[in-house]
């Protein structure tokens, strides 16, 4: 399971490590520059994640509780989950990178990240409104469907705007990132670990389930 996405901030811990993914503490400190032999205080601050150890730089605005992120480019997103196809992983990564610079690219990305992800789980990855329909035929769990349609719905609106303002599109991408991870979990890799779970068994054990579930002549 993914850990849920704690969005980055500045002087706060713990929340999502812009480098590495994990949900950890972190370490803050001020910077200071040299003046012949004088020591000052800036207006920036490194940031260390307890989990990877990278750093981060934020800069300091009005206020001790109010900065923002300047080192890396900010990638207010879940990381990339382990099981996601390989055929999905570019649009997922360049949809991360882009995210605080244009919501509405990362919600076309995502939507077509999900049309290819759709593709891998049993639809056709062309249409995403009929892969649904042919999922949910199939016994999709309700949630899941959900899910898909807030990606499609999100992704439709970010190019085509029909019915959802702007700033909505904006205040969803976080979740779409969620979405598609959710998806991935239930989907890929549940069935991948009772799969490997399964194969762990004893042989004498699988055989004898194989005998009894082989169907009779």
């Amino acid at each position: 399971m993914v850990d849920k996405f704690v969005e980055p901030g500045f002087n706060v811990s713990p929340f999502t490590c812009i480098h590495c993914g994990v949900v950890a503490t972190m370490d803050w400190q001020n910077l200071f520059t040299a003046y012949f032999s004088s020591m000052y205080e800036t207006q920036w601050k490194s940031c260390a994640c307890n989990n990877c150890k990278e750093q981060s730089i934020w800069r300091t605005l009005k206020g001790p509780d109010l900065g923002d992120l300047v080192y890396p480019l900010t990638v207010n997103a879940p990381a990339t989950h382990p099981d996601l196809p390989l055929i999905c992983v570019p649009d997922f990564e360049e949809a991360r990178l882009i995210c605080g610079v244009s919501a509405r690219g990362a919600a076309a990305l995502l939507r077509l990240c999900l049309q290819k992800l759709l593709g891998c789980i049993g639809g056709k990855g062309e249409h995403i409104d009929t892969d649904i329909k042919i999922l949910v035929a199939a016994g999709l769990d309700p949630h899941i469907q959900q899910a898909l349609d807030v990606i499609r719905v999100t992704g439709n609106n970010a190019v085509h705007p029909l019915d959802m303002a702007p700033e909505d599109v904006v205040e969803n991408v976080p979740v779409l990132f969620e979405m598609i991870n959710l998806i991935v979990d239930e989907r890929i890799s549940r069935q991948k670990n009772i799969n490997e779970r399964f194969a762990r068994l004893p042989e004498k054990a699988r055989l004898a389930i194989e005998k009894r579930d082989k169907p009779k002549a």
